[in-house]
């Protein structure tokens, strides 16, 4: 009895040692600062601390688990970090984890994810820009057409389901986010007569987005396309009623020669206006490339951004260079131009510290530089 009870311990402590061994949990962040100087056409101009040049700083956790049948688990924690004042995303608040908060299931038939992550639309964007969406450098110049949006990037409440990762180069995913509105359609039945907080109410649309991307990658080319709906997201222009759709239809394409890579990327952007304003459209063009030298890496892009409705449109010229300290540690450096046309007074933007971009006068330019580190834990 003595020798079963021990072998029955022995076995119990083996089920745990090859359960603790089928799963895992990571801590892993980014920490990003530098010193970045802005100026503008006019003569005011700002220097001072920066968070996000090269990459957000974030915290996170991470883990997986290894169900058996080709089955696992996982879970991911992930939270912006403004290191300059030592914040969560927003100074004198506590960290949170609105960059992703998600759980999923995988296997052979691909991945289930669910909660808030980002938005098929935002990952295409990101995968062909130079600068992957942050510092002076990115194509995520402005928010000319995102007015009233408010977030596009990720979603909240997410359904999603990416393709599995052995097609053959074919990759994917679609999403479904819900807006968690009551029923409320009588709200913009009929626009006219309505209080402007009556007509700003929220319907049961409003905050739904659905979207997704399909791409092919093979040795060294990459292509892909994706489309998303965010309904009801505008609410109003001013003091006019305003309830419209925005949508966000990109394609993008880059091909690694070795000694040069280089990347396009075409979006446009539109609000289905209704009730009072007319549709609005905004279309990016970037065309751009990174050059590995010896331990560090070229990049430099071009961009142009146009709007419907109006003469203001801009271009932007961008270049920069990273050195590779380690696989974890670089040095950054990035220069970059914005150029408004007609009355345009956009200014240059994307930086999580504390440098506020000057607005230029009117048809004038927006310039910039950084200076800065970014270690990866």
């Amino acid at each position: 009895m003595k020798r079963n009870a021990i072998l029955s311990a022995l076995a119990l402590l083996a089920c745990g040692v090859a359960g603790a061994q089928s799963s895992s949990a990571t801590l892993f962040g980014v920490i990003d600062a530098g010193v970045a100087r802005l100026s503008a056409t006019g003569g005011a101009h700002a220097t001072g601390p920066g968070s996000g040049g090269n990459g957000t700083s974030r915290l996170g956790f991470r883990g997986t688990e290894d169900l058996g049948g080709g089955f696992s688990a996982g879970f991911w924690l992930e939270g912006q970090l403004n290191n300059d004042v030592g914040a969560g995303a927003t100074q004198g608040t506590g960290l949170d984890f609105a960059r992703r908060a998600t759980v999923s299931l995988g296997g052979r038939f691909g991945e289930l994810r669910l909660g808030r992550d980002y938005a098929p639309t935002y990952l295409n964007m990101n995968q062909f820009d130079v600068w992957g969406q942050r510092g002076l450098g990115t194509v995520e110049t402005t928010g000319a057409a995102r007015a009233g949006v408010g977030g596009y990037a990720r979603t909240a409440n997410g359904i999603a389901y990416f393709l599995p990762a052995d097609l053959g180069g074919l990759y994917g995913s679609v999403q479904y986010a819900f807006g968690e509105q009551l029923s409320n359609k009588a709200v913009v039945a009929n626009a006219a007569g309505l209080s402007s907080g009556a007509a700003n109410a929220a319907t049961e649309r409003t905050g739904n987005y659905y979207g997704g991307r399909i791409g092919y990658a093979r040795g060294s080319f990459d292509v892909s396309a994706s489309y998303g709906v965010f309904e009801d997201a505008v609410r109003s222009v001013g003091t006019a009623f305003y309830a419209g759709d925005y949508r966000i239809a990109n394609v993008g394409a880059s091909f690694d020669a070795g000694v040069v890579k280089p990347m396009l990327l075409y979006q446009r952007e539109r609000i289905d206006g209704r009730n009072a304003v007319a549709d609005f459209s905004f279309e990016t063009l970037a065309i751009g490339a990174t050059a590995p030298v010896g331990a560090g890496l070229w990049r430099a892009q071009v961009a142009r951004y146009s709007q419907s409705h109006t003469r203001n449109d801009f271009d932007k010229y961008s270049v920069g260079y990273v050195h590779y300290l380690s696989k974890r540690t670089q040095l950054y450096g990035d220069l970059a131009r914005l150029r408004n046309k007609g009355t345009g007074t956009v200014a240059l933007t994307n930086l999580s510290g504390s440098v506020n971009a000057p607005v230029p006068t009117a048809g004038g330019a927006s310039m910039g530089y950084m200076l800065g580190v970014k270690h990866v834990f």
